[in-house]
């Protein structure tokens, strides 16, 4: 099993290096391929108020008052979202939104086989009517239907443009899965442990919102998370 996620190491003289919490534009981003723009390891305690990012770029997060960190995670601790007001709340920042490059959201997560219909949000920044697009990761909680518990990615683009991509089984059994979203210049699919589920076609525009990011649902409150997660990160370019 892997560890944790390693920032990338760059070339020296390919990035000029924001001071943490400075906006870097998506354009910048991408000049020297891939950069890890958050992460957090979500190792906060019970009492912590702030989920750390360890990125460098200052996109700490407010640990909301229903959501319960320090349970046992994937590596060492990690965060529970137990209901409606339970997430974390990352304030806007341009180099949040991947524009038109490529973005990869990344997350460990334990979903209870005991998991029952509902509209399970993990990540997201932006909503799919709203000005400038979003993007999300979500676990199919349509109680019946033959996507129950798998993981899925929402890509939207202002004009209508969406792509929304399924990984490649469920994951509510109770077992901890790296899910991550993938959106390449040309396509867009979702893995769980490394494993691809079907591959789409790329035909999302750009995507930059003004909206926060939320971890373990909507900012207001809905389409809550019910499990943990681990070790979350976006990573664009």
């Amino acid at each position: 099993m892997m560890g944790r996620i390693l920032l990338p190491v760059m070339a020296a003289g390919t990035l000029t290096v924001a001071l943490a919490g400075a906006p870097v534009s998506a354009a910048t981003v991408g000049t020297s391929g891939p950069a890890t723009v958050a992460l957090w390891h979500l190792d906060e305690q019970p009492g912590d108020t702030v989920a750390v990012d360890s990125s460098g770029r200052g996109h700490h997060g407010a640990i909301g008052a229903d959501v319960l960190p320090g349970v046992p995670g994937q590596f060492g601790t990690a965060f529970e979202f137990p209901g409606p007001s339970a997430k974390v709340t990352v304030p806007s920042a341009d180099d949040l939104n991947p524009y038109l490059s490529p973005l990869t959201v990344s997350a460990y997560l334990w979903v209870p086989s005991s998991l029952t219909g509902g509209d399970y949000n993990v990540l997201q920044k932006g909503q799919a009517n709203a000005v400038g697009g979003a993007y999300k990761l979500e676990i199919v909680g349509t109680a019946g239907a033959n996507k129950f518990g798998y993981p899925d990615c929402a890509f939207n683009s202002p004009g209508g443009a969406k792509n929304r991509v399924y990984g490649p089984k469920r994951i509510n059994d109770g077992s901890w899965h790296q899910v991550e979203c993938h959106l390449t210049d040309t396509q867009a699919y979702v893995t769980v442990d490394g494993k691809s589920g079907p591959v789409a076609t790329r035909v999302v525009g750009s995507i930059a919102n003004s909206v926060s990011l939320t971890i373990g649902g909507k900012p207001n409150d809905t389409h809550f998370y019910q499990g943990r997660a681990d070790e979350v990160s976006i990573t664009i370019g």
